[in-house]
């Protein structure tokens, strides 16, 4: 059903009524006959092509293609049974967690100082093949998603691609509508546009990596997910081309 409140919970007779309102912003595609009519060389695009590429979808999960994981809490709290993990002793961090400050210990278990501080890691490795990256977008839940990392391993040495974190508004509304106070963001990751980075070109059976992390001091998180979605385009981006194939557009009329 739509009511998804606990059994507890009284159902409110009102219906909370709201609209969508989308704006697209867009330019015509010219297929590659008319792209190329459509400009007087030099300025065709190179090769003759279409004004515009198709960004295919890249897809990967830190969670190994499980969709879906749940973030375990820090510690086992005693006669509250730690899901998947009921026999786990208490005062000892949950796999994957790591912390700092006055946590419990398997001789104070109930020890919680104000600055216990626990994060979760989860660790996926992967290839990619020809492809260079142009949008990287990371997908976590709020609140306890603290950061998800996407890098490159090609020489051994992890290189840092995208780093999304989560972005809280800071109430600003009189210069940013959009900025409202403690709304949470995650900007994507984006290259090869006006004042962007190049885009990364990923060879043949390009190592990746990535690194996911959520805060789990106290509490768990169900259904979390640590998937990155991007796209791309399957050779070196060179802006001069793709230059080329913007004014296909812009010299259409």
């Amino acid at each position: 059903g739509r009511i998804m409140l606990d059994a507890a919970q009284p159902v409110r007779p009102e219906l909370l009524r709201y609209h969508h309102k989308y704006r697209f912003w867009f330019e015509e595609y010219l297929p590659a006959p008319r792209a190329h009519a459509a400009v007087q060389a030099p300025a065709a695009p190179s090769g003759g092509g279409a004004s515009h590429l198709n960004l295919e979808r890249i897809y990967y999960m830190t969670e190994a293609s499980a969709g879906e994981y749940d973030v375990p809490p820090a510690f086992a709290t005693p006669s509250v049974p730690l899901p998947g993990y009921p026999s786990w002793p208490l005062g000892v961090p949950t796999p994957g967690t790591s912390c700092t400050g006055s946590c419990p210990t398997p001789e104070q278990p109930s020890r919680f100082g104000a600055d216990c501080e626990c994060v979760h890691t989860i660790t996926y490795h992967w290839s990619i093949d020809n492809k260079s990256l142009i949008y990287a977008g990371g997908h976590c839940h709020a609140p306890s998603c603290l950061d998800i990392s996407l890098y490159r391993n090609d020489t051994g040495t992890p290189q840092l691609l995208c780093r999304q974190a989560t972005k809280y508004g800071a109430g600003d509304v009189k210069h940013d509508k959009f900025d409202e106070a403690d709304f949470v963001a995650l900007p994507p990751c984006l290259w090869e546009g006006e004042g962007l980075d190049p885009a990364p070109w990923l060879g043949p059976k390009t190592p990746m990596v990535s690194v996911k992390r959520n805060r789990n001091t106290r509490l768990g998180h169900f259904g979390e997910m640590a998937s990155w979605q991007m796209r791309g385009i399957p050779f070196p981006a060179h802006r001069a081309q793709l230059a080329d194939r913007k004014a296909a557009v812009v010299a259409r009329s």
